[in-house]
């Protein structure tokens, strides 16, 4: 034995010795381990020697080797060795070596898988025993506590119970002695506030750790006789700071305020903590906390638990109120008063509580709740503010912010969050009863900021009013609670901020004041002589022909798009004044660059849909359209879409890229860059503005008719242009760029959490020409690819300029005699297209093409959706094995590349599946499908398609993907309900061996393992009695045997011998059980040892009856200080 000691001396020297390399420290630990692997007596006979001794760490050492046995091997040992074993732990945990605190823990935990193998049913006197233990001295109270924390911890909070029956019976045995514990924790912390010693306070912590285990789930009947002295204790323990008690004491409060429990229980906690006492207490503490400022971490972290449990609170109360509880006004002074925090955290808990309570129907009319509001309501502007970056150091709020965040993004991510619920806040308060302090609010700051102190204005402050005014304005304006005085003040205001705009030679100052008067647009249809000044004033800086000036053409966009928003969301109000708003649009044009005269030629399309008929409406169309249908039948723009190589020729891309800015300014190439960029994005405008006054017909096909050929050719170079033999077309001066690489700004939105604007980067000439080149291919991209909100009457959806034509012109486009080759021109370079341009392809051009196909052109589309198909399954097939191989390699962190490329086949691979649940017209509850598939029973009867589209799905299922797998079910279940009779035996196994394996990949996700299951069975059921080969499969499945596979077949064919149909729940749980051995499971139960119980006899149920403590031995304890 003392060699044995000796080993684990020296072991220990060399794991705690700094100087002792890495190689031997690792050899000494598992030196270490091996020995807990001895058998019981041996490790019984090193644990209870080592925890004697006075050393720490061959002491906790010792605990550790006695854990290690009880945990693992206590079934290995008799009846009288566990019994020994207790024995010695308790002799053990009596010495003064207690006053360890890591020995206290280590003595703790070997007691609590002692409990968890025996009790209740073999030991009973536990709690006996514990206030016996109690009794020693406050250490060995202590000890007590942690023990009861440490088994709540395991058995309930943790759940690491893995044993059915053993985590039931501990339940029970724990819910049967919550009183007696509840009463030991009120008894001492009562005891603990009398007198004060580090021991004590000690205690008093253990007392309060325990209880915050507790109170989130414990039962309010049996919390109910002890919630008062419990909530005064606690709260009194807020002014404690020895060895942080106030902190605890304070999320001791916070659980209490978070539970989710049954509702009408929760009257007695929440009553309890809105009473006098705690109220005052919690709100003493929380402005003591204040006091401090940013400069100490630890009472602003503390001032932040109490804000918490101040919100969860209010949270709590919205979904239980009955009548005003006391102190709601104090309540309400204290969550106004973080709201107007300079910490941003702390503002964001409390415009929730707000927004809770404002949306609660008996709540809003609360009188106090009132007065608050009206206070909120004026402060919000202020707070709406976006100050405090952590980056920044000018104010206050910075220095709450580098406690709270890392980096800008993060406070810019939460100040949107708390933008947002202000703004929803002030959007509910949009009623009668508040709309006059509203428009006060909105009305004094446009006269005494915006018109007469304009340019003392902050620009934070410009931002936010704007948001805030726009809220205000349009609710009230929507809600019809303005009143004819309203409009008319309101219309002073657009007078005065048009004559300020008139003075006005700022490009920034000018921005804001357009913001301005976008918001003021609801007086046009009271005073629509507003309008033609309006357009007057647009004129000066639209008529503007210098065009290098970055802030001047800002300024021109904002007024663009000022005259968009008139034309489509005050529509009806301005369809009286179309011509003149037309004629302005007509005026303005010789002084507009081509991306400006795009924007311009938006706003002619949406006056279109405000004409009488169709041939108004196509005219009108025809005049916006003649630029750049003039350009794209130009001869040279014809040639250019022929071929690849003189697509990339027409570019400059044969030629030598520009050395400098001069030459880049002159070259004839960049002139066709731009130009060709900005006639498609005036195309791709117009359709996404235009909605046909005589639907279905589209008043502009006629007119794209002639280009069409070349829009579906553009389309063919866009794809085609990554094939690998352009390369050497290229000159060879682009040949090293990676041109057709993807571009930095979408490498960033696919890396991180921010979009930035990527579509700017074409225009911008002092690029090098390898990223002015990639950018140009993603704009042009773009204009069939990018994202762009089209809102008409039924739904937003996002498309590209092809998508418009399949959606918006179905019948004109698909009857088309050119139809079949305009389609082979888009399946032509599927397969050469990257994964990170094939995602959007997919999304924005492929999918609404073939959902919006009719039926009737089925056999038009079907050779185009078969390649879809095909190129998706190789693709993902391929960009998943690269993962595979990527993290299989010995580099221990992924390079950012292998991120970007597994980001990329995430992607892709949920685009496919959103793809083919459209073509199957499935859709969770409460989603709309956009574009509902008309083809879905012609692909379900063409074998080739199907096929293909079958084992897509499967292989979908069999992807690291989990969200990707759950979401494509619905989809193989309606496929394995079509199939049925057309199924063949390789198609049969194909689809069950894949199910099957998807139970390795997904099964740790309870939500997937259901749905899994539910689809075996479903597949077994059916084809098992025409393929007898998957009874095979089931059989090499490991501890699956003949006798389970025959019991599974007898079961299957009674229920459909006898009409008796099982629940899902029960074709679950028998595949379950079946193949239970090749289920994954989670990351944390993959490598955990199991943990083995013996079966104990059940519990006996006893007569509940009302135990009276009389706390003898606890007051003989603190009797004796």
């Amino acid at each position: 034995m003392e060699d044995k000691l000796d080993s684990v001396k020296n072991a220990l020297e060399a794991v705690y010795n700094p100087t002792v390399d890495n190689g031997r420290r690792v050899e000494a630990f598992q030196m270490l381990e091996s020995l807990k692997e001895l058998a019981p007596a041996d490790v019984k006979e090193i644990g209870h020697a080592l925890i004697w001794k006075h050393d720490i760490i061959l002491a906790r050492t010792g605990w550790n080797f006695l854990e290690h046995l009880i945990k693992y091997k206590w079934l290995e040992l008799d009846v009288k060795s566990r019994i020994e074993l207790r024995n010695c732990c308790f002799a053990a945990m009596k010495s003064r070596s207690m006053e360890c605190k890591e020995l206290r823990c280590g003595a703790a935990r070997c007691i609590v898988f002692i409990i968890q193998h025996e009790w209740p049913q073999n030991w009973p006197e536990l709690f006996d025993q514990l206030d016996d233990f109690s009794s020693l001295s406050v250490t060995h109270a202590q000890i007590s506590f942690i023990i009861l924390q440490l088994l709540i911890e395991n058995v309930i909070t943790l759940a690491t119970i893995e044993n059915a029956s053993r985590k039931k019976d501990l339940n029970n045995g724990i819910s049967s002695s919550m009183p007696r514990i509840l009463k030991t924790i009120s008894f001492t912390l009562q005891q603990c506030l009398l007198r004060s010693s580090d021991e004590l306070y000690l205690l008093a912590r253990s007392a309060l750790e325990l209880f915050s285990e507790i109170a989130e789930w414990v039962k309010a009947q049996i919390l109910q006789p002890h919630i008062e002295n419990l909530i005064c204790s606690i709260c009194s323990f807020l002014e404690t700071p020895q060895y942080g008690i106030y902190e605890v004491a304070a999320k001791c409060l916070w659980m209490l305020a978070s539970r989710k429990q049954v509702k009408n229980e929760e009257n007695i906690v929440v009553l309890a903590l809105f009473s006098d006492i705690p109220m005052r207490a919690i709100l003493a503490a929380a402005n003591q906390a204040a006091s401090v400022g940013a400069d100490n971490v630890q009472y602003y972290r503390f001032l932040k638990t109490l804000c918490n449990v101040l919100s969860s609170l209010g949270i709590h109360l919205a979904g239980i109120w009955i009548q005003r509880p006391p102190n709601f006004a104090m309540y309400l002074a204290a969550i106004e008063a973080f709201f107007l925090h300079p910490s941003l955290v702390l503002r964001n808990e409390a415009i929730a509580v707000f927004s809770s309570l404002i949306n609660h129907d008996k709540i809003f009319d609360d009188e106090i709740l009132s007065e608050f509001i009206i206070r909120i309501i004026g402060a919000t502007p202020l707070q709406l503010e976006k100050v405090g970056y952590p980056s920044m150091s000018d104010c206050e709020a910075c220095r709450f912010s580098q406690h709270d965040y890392d980096n800008d993004d993060e406070f810019s991510h939460d100040f949107l969050k708390f933008r947002d619920r202000c703004l929803k806040v002030m959007r509910s308060c949009c009623i009668a009863k508040y709309s006059g302090l509203l428009m006060n609010v909105v009305e004094d700051w446009f006269i005494n900021r915006c018109i007469s102190k304009a340019d003392l204005v902050r620009e934070t402050e410009w931002v936010a009013m704007q948001r805030f005014s726009r809220i205000v304005l349009s609710e009230c304006h929507y809600r019809k609670l303005l009143q004819p005085d309203d409009y008319k003040r309101l219309s002073s205001v657009f007078d005065g901020v048009l004559s300020l705009l008139a003075n006005c030679s700022s490009p920034s100052l000018m921005d804001s004041l357009l913001s301005v008067l976008s918001t003021l647009l609801i007086v046009i249809r009271d005073y629509p002589q507003l309008l033609v000044p309006l357009l007057c004033q647009l004129r000066r800086p639209l008529s503007d022909t210098n065009d290098d000036d970055v802030d001047g053409k800002s300024v021109k966009r904002h007024c663009l798009a000022l005259l968009l928003r008139i034309v489509t969301a005050f529509a009806e109000d301005v369809k009286g004044q179309a011509g003149v708003i037309l004629d302005f649009c007509l005026s303005v044009r010789p002084s507009l660059s081509l991306m400006q005269l795009a924007s311009c030629m938006q706003v002619v399309a949406a006056l279109s849909n405000l004409c009488c008929d169709f041939t108004t409406q196509s005219s009108l169309l025809a005049v916006a359209l003649s630029d750049p249908l003039s350009y794209m039948l130009k001869a040279e723009v014809q040639e250019a879409c022929d071929n690849d190589t003189a697509f990339l020729t027409f570019f400059g891309f044969t030629s030598p890229a520009p050395g400098n800015l001069d030459e880049a300014t002159n070259s004839p190439y960049m002139l066709n860059r731009r130009e060709f960029r900005a006639h498609l994005f005036t195309l791709e405008g117009i359709m996404a503005q235009t909605q046909s006054v005589c639907p279905p017909s589209h008043p502009a096909y006629n007119d794209f008719q002639p280009i069409l050929p070349t829009i579906f050719l553009l389309a063919k170079r866009l794809t085609s242009m990554y094939d690998s033999r352009n390369l050497d077309v290229l000159h060879v001066s682009y040949r090293s760029l990676s041109i057709f690489d993807i571009t930095a700004n979408e490498r960033q939105q696919l890396l991180t959490s921010i979009d930035p604007c990527s579509s700017s980067t074409a225009r911008i000439l002092f690029d090098d020409p390898g990223t002015h080149a990639r950018a140009f291919f993603f704009d042009i991209s773009e204009k069939m690819q990018v994202f762009i909100r089209l809102i008409d009457c039924f739904y937003v959806k996002d498309q590209t300029l092809i998508g418009f034509f399949a959606t918006k012109a179905t019948m004109q486009l698909f009857s088309d005699l050119s139809i079949s080759s305009w389609i082979s021109s888009l399946s032509y370079g599927i397969s050469f297209v990257p994964d990170h341009r094939l995602r959007l392809w997919l999304r924005k051009t492929l999918k609404p093409f073939l959902c919006s196909c009719p039926e009737t052109s089925y056999n038009e589309v079907k050779h185009l959706l078969l390649a879809v198909i095909v190129v998706l399954s190789r693709r993902l097939q391929h960009g998943w094995t690269q993962v595979e191989i990527s993290e299989s390699s010995e580099n221990a962190e992924p390079s950012q590349e292998e991120l970007l490329n597994e980001h990329v086949i995430s992607i892709l691979t949920r685009e496919s599946v959103t793809f083919l649940r459209e073509l199957f017209n499935i859709s969770d509850s409460g989603e709309k499908i956009e574009i509902p598939s008309s083809i879905r029973n012609c692909f379900l009867r063409d074998e080739n398609i199907i096929g293909e589209m079958v084992r897509l799905m499967f292989l979908l299922l069999t992807f690291r993907d989990t969200s990707a797998a759950i979401r494509v079910i619905p989809v193989c279940r309606n496929a394995l309900e079509c199939l049925n009779e057309n199924c063949d035996e390789q198609t049969a196994l194909f689809i069950f061996v894949r199910s099957i394996q998807s139970l390795q990949l997904h099964g740790s996700d309870e939500q997937a393992l259901t749905y899994i299951l539910s689809l075996i069975f479903s597949i077994y059921s059916t084809l098992h009695e025409r393929f007898p080969n998957l009874s095979r499969v089931l059989l090499q499945v490991p501890d699956c045997s003949p006798g389970d596979v025959e019991r599974l077949n007898l079961r299957i064919a009674s229920m459909k011998r006898n009409g008796d149909f099982m629940n899902d729940k029960m074709k679950r749980e028998i595949i379950k059980k079946l193949l239970g051995t090749v289920i994954a499971t989670s990351v944390g139960k993959q490598h955990r040892r199991p943990v083995h119980f013996r079966p104990l006899p059940p519990i006996i149920k006893q007569n509940k009856e009302l135990v009276q403590e009389d706390f003898n031995v606890l007051e003989l304890l603190f009797n004796s200080y």
